[in-house]
């Protein structure tokens, strides 16, 4: 059984984007088809059945070459960069449709069809195949599936993705057994038999929630090489870590990983979602790059087969007609620390004093070129259904505009608001740091024209920003920790469900970024509109959304500068299996073919 989803949501936000990027040949699936044609064609011809005698030449392999940043592991219990793991499957696949229709579609990975539930949402059974396994021959039972949940949230593993077992879609005393208040019997993840695993929620999921969250974010993990790497006291292993410590099951498998250089993948071709021809590279190649200008000249020289344009990249090559945009659901910009060891960083006045003044227009603008700067949390790429029934953005809601209203750039009142903390601080000059990513020169610019905008507006002599420059998961280390004042970053947004996505900010996430942000009425307003009386209230639920996100902006935990809306090249090469912004897969790019010449 497969089942597709037909996005309004994307469909909305994206029609009018998308009218001028230009237009390339749609896929029309798999190249069976056009060869079995072609051969019967070339049966027609003696001389094509004399030269079907000689042996065939082999085919060029199919390679798309990808960049990224580096990764420290492999993990899908810790890796935190990005949720689809391409070397691990699940029990749910999130996959474009490969025939031309554009569309997102929900089809069975490692489970016969997708997980069903009799009881309204809060029981639900997986039926796995029989035939699964890992890279070395072992199989995939259920019994793998609750080993790998286990594993994910036990206690002293402290998994930074033990989340995903309790938001959005809660299992039955997960976060108690992460807590270490109850024992695994407890917990609503069972294998029944070898192949059928009953998953019980604490409230019921809708469909849309259990697909894209525990039905596409449990991995399996190899159980004997996850045991093989625990250390003596079992607080941590290292599965993921090197190339030889993990096994894949995913469309990929890791073939080569060099630390701070390059990754290669090879398709595996007992996958599920392989077998039914969802993807046709043989190999993914992907150079860790971070910076910008290394990228573009990479691209020009075909070495790599996408790039993201930026800065002068953008201006120069904006009408080209090899690009495809994006709409992001997530806002770029600059973490608070409200808890931080420099006491200033503890009034709300000096941290507003930021939000109102932040150069969010110049860093858009002018660094990036070609990107939204919002004074907002919730990107545009987020959509509502109201009572009505009609999908609309987020921003276009009344609640939202009188947030847009209400924190709006405004050097005066961030004057008003610095020198009041400034009296409090002592009249002493105040000195804070920025952490930015290390090797992004954009980012580091950016940090740049903080520092200019700012230290002009306060007075040098009464405040002075510093610039540190981290590598990526470094910094995020670093946020968790709460060892900085502001540092760049983002937090996905949930295309699906953008409640779900402010759940980071609840009391007692397990895996917060240190903000100072504690809130009663936050988490009760979270609870109401995921699982408690406005889940059923659309009205009331956008009204609850508005408020979080006045809390979160009232607080300041994050000082937003940019939604990036991104245009990527696409070399000319490369078949998209879509050529229409899909949430969660974008443009499918590890789903692409690569045309012949």
């Amino acid at each position: 059984m497969k089942k597709i989803f037909a996005l309004a949501l994307a469909a909305l936000m994206l029609a009018g984007m998308l009218a001028g990027c230009g237009t390339a040949t749609t896929p029309q699936g798999g190249s069976s088809t056009t060869a079995s044609a072609t051969t019967a064609a070339a049966g027609t011809s003696a001389a094509a059945t004399a030269a079907a005698t000689e042996p065939a030449a082999p085919a060029e392999p199919k390679i798309f070459y990808d960049w990224g940043s580096t990764r420290a592991t492999f993990s899908p219990h810790n890796y935190t960069s990005r949720k689809i793991i391409d070397v691990f499957s699940t029990l749910v696949g999130i996959v474009s449709t490969v025939d031309g229709s554009d569309q997102l579609t929900f089809v069975p990975h490692d489970t016969l069809e997708l997980p069903t539930s009799s009881d309204g949402g809060t029981t639900w059974i997986c039926k796995l195949r029989d035939d699964i396994q890992f890279s070395d021959g072992t199989p995939i039972t259920a019994e793998t599936y609750e080993y790998s949940a286990k594993m994910l949230i036990d206690p002293k593993l402290a998994n930074k993705n033990a989340a995903y077992m309790f938001d959005p879609c809660v299992v039955l005393n997960a976060k108690e057994y992460f807590q270490g208040s109850c024992e695994w019997e407890s917990v609503g993840f069972k294998a029944k038999d070898a192949t059928t695993l009953e998953i019980t929620l604490k409230y019921p999921a809708t469909e849309i929630d259990f697909f894209t969250n525990l039905g596409a974010l449990i991995w399996p993990v190899h159980p004997e090489l996850y045991e093989a790497g625990m250390n003596a006291d079992r607080t941590s292993t290292n599965y993921g870590t090197d190339i030889t410590t993990m096994a894949y099951s995913g469309p990929f498998t890791l073939k080569e990983w060099v630390l701070d250089g390059y990754e290669i993948l090879v398709r595996n071709e007992n996958n599920p979602l392989v077998k039914q021809g969802f993807y046709f590279l043989d190999e993914v190649n992907t150079r860790y790059v971070t910076e910008n200008a290394t990228r573009w000249q990479m691209f020009e020289n075909n070495e790599l087969d996408w790039t993201a344009l930026s800065g002068d990249y953008y201006d120069a090559n904006k009408n080209d007609p090899r690009g495809i945009k994006s709409i992001s659901a997530s806002v770029w910009g600059i973490f608070v620390n409200g808890e931080s060891k420099n006491v200033i960083m503890q009034d709300n006045d000096f941290r507003l004093a930021l939000y109102h003044s932040a150069p969010r227009v110049s860093i858009a603008t002018e660094i990036y070129r070609m990107y939204d700067s919002p004074n907002y949390l919730i990107s545009t790429g987020i959509s509502v259904t109201g009572s009505d029934g009609v999908s609309k953005p987020y921003r276009d809601t009344p609640e939202a505009k009188a947030l847009v209203a209400k924190y709006c750039d405004d050097d005066a009142l961030a004057l008003q608001l610095f020198e009041a903390a400034y009296a409090r601080n002592g009249s002493k000059k105040i000195t804070i740091e920025m952490t930015y990513f290390d090797g992004q020169e954009e980012m580091k610019r950016s940090g740049e024209v903080c520092q200019e905008k700012w230290e002009g507006l306060f007075g040098a002599d009464r405040f002075e920003l510093t610039l540190r420059a981290v590598q990526p998961q470094q910094a995020y280390d670093n946020y968790r920790v709460g060892d900085y004042d502001l540092g760049t970053g983002v937090r996905s947004g949930n295309s699906f469900n953008m409640w779900s996505s402010l759940f980071v900010y609840t009391s007692d996430y397990s895996d917060k970024y240190l903000t100072g942000f504690y809130n009663e009425e936050f988490d009760q307003l979270y609870f109401d509109s995921m699982y408690g009386d406005l889940l059923h209230d659309p009205d009331a639920r956008i009204k609850a959304l508005a408020r979080m996100e006045a809390l979160l902006m009232e607080h300041c935990v994050f000082i937003p500068t940019m939604q990036n809306n991104n245009t990527w090249l696409i070399n000319e090469r490369i078949e998209l299996p879509t050529y229409t912004y899909l949430p969660w897969v974008t443009y499918g790019f590890f789903q692409s073919d690569i045309i012949p010449g």
